[in-house]
């Protein structure tokens, strides 16, 4: 019986959206991470990636409480594309600013290519300063004013390409 417990536990750990936390983001540096939402971002019908948002202690969306955005990649794709997308997406909501080359480079130097089973981990426990993880592993840092709320607002803002696949991220 106690055998039988314990398997559905570990089957619960499993479960996309479950309470519990995840080591690896609680490394990162969100205590007590736990999962708002969770959605499958698709190009043309083809999932490209799953996200998943994760706040400290489970707090609601808010733009001033630590949170963790997790892409599990699906499919090969360049670092010089997801670089190129950034861009694209960035000034879609902004209009063209005259930082964005200096944001650019800053996220270029820790954007990686990746493959199908890739994480990328972008954990913003300040407003200027996004820790960036990939497959577990600290990669780097990258600080810009604002920089939670514009980097991270390509997914969590009402202004992202898919506001209802946003909400549901923000678990609303």
């Amino acid at each position: 019986m106690r055998e039988l417990a314990a398997l559905l536990v570990a089957l619960l750990l499993l479960v996309p959206g479950s309470a519990q936390a995840r080591a690896d983001i609680v490394a990162a540096g969100i205590a007590e991470a736990r999962n708002l939402g969770r959605v499958t971002v698709r190009w043309f019908g083809l999932p490209l990636y799953d996200a998943a948002l994760y706040t400290e202690r489970g707090a609601r969306f808010s733009w001033q409480v630590p949170m963790a955005l997790e892409l599990a990649y699906r499919r090969e794709i360049s670092r010089e594309r997801l670089v190129a997308a950034t861009q694209s997406e960035l000034e879609r909501i902004e209009g063209r600013r005259r930082d964005h080359p200096v944001l650019l480079g800053k996220l270029g130097r820790c954007f990686r290519d990746v493959d199908p089973g890739d994480r990328v981990l972008a954990v913003a426990r300040a407003d200027d300063r996004v820790d960036f993880w990939f497959n577990g592993a600290r990669l780097c840092e990258v600080r810009h004013g604002n920089l939670r709320k514009r980097f991270l607002g390509i997914w969590l803002s009402d202004n992202a390409r898919s506001v209802g696949l946003s909400r549901r991220l923000r678990g609303q």
